[in-house]
């Protein structure tokens, strides 16, 4: 009996992974049930959760300066990762290949966002 080979996985295929997990947490909206809170309190203990883990924010504003979107950095150096609340899309880059993948914002991000932005 001869053993099989594990194909090993491509960098766009990695990067295709990591866009797809990043998207699924997000639209996922898992959030722990907290019965002190409000479920509007837990989506933004959730958001403020996942902003612990981002790198840098773009910001994407009108022309008056106000609020339109963001982009948070989520990976870099290797795959450079961002999720992107203009086009609810997770963009992912790594040399020349590039990869997008659609989310629902159920965890709040952008109206976290809005109101971080408002804050400065």
């Amino acid at each position: 009996m001869s053993a099989l080979k594990k194909k090993s996985e491509t960098c766009e295929g990695q990067l295709r992974r990591m866009c797809k997990n990043i998207a699924e947490e997000i639209t996922s909206g898992k959030t722990e049930r907290l019965s002190d809170y409000d479920s509007k309190c837990e989506v933004i203990l959730e958001a403020g959760r996942f902003m612990e883990d981002v790198y840098d924010i773009e910001w994407i504003t009108h022309q008056d300066h106000s609020y339109k979107a963001a982009r948070l950095m989520v990976a870099g150096g290797g795959p450079n990762i961002w999720v992107n609340l203009l086009s609810n899309t997770v963009d992912g880059y790594w040399g020349c290949d590039k990869v997008e993948h659609g989310f629902i914002d159920n965890i709040g991000l952008d109206d976290y966002l809005e109101e971080l932005h408002g804050c400065r």
